[in-house]
């Protein structure tokens, strides 16, 4: 089994996780555990787009975009919408 890969996020996005109520943050924490064990588990950010390292998550109440660095196995959350 592969190290699971971390999990960084912008402070923007950081800031809009916070604001989530409790149940939403538990969601999305789930969700970004599933990435962490397998990165290409969630769909392609665009599916016209070549790069495979861009991926979405969806929840319930939220929508976050992810890309996947390999380099330093890491995966960096840089935007999310809310519902």
């Amino acid at each position: 089994m592969t190290q699971p890969y971390d999990v960084r996020i912008s402070k923007t996005v950081a800031q809009s996780i916070r604001e989530l109520p409790a149940p939403a943050r538990d969601e999305l924490r789930a969700a970004l555990l599933r990435a962490q064990d397998d990165p290409y588990s969630w769909p392609q950010a665009d599916r016209y787009d070549l790069d495979e390292t861009v991926r979405v998550v969806t929840t319930g109440t939220v929508i976050a975009h992810y890309a996947i660095v390999p380099t330093t196995p890491h995966l960096w959350l840089f935007a999310i919408t809310t519902l």
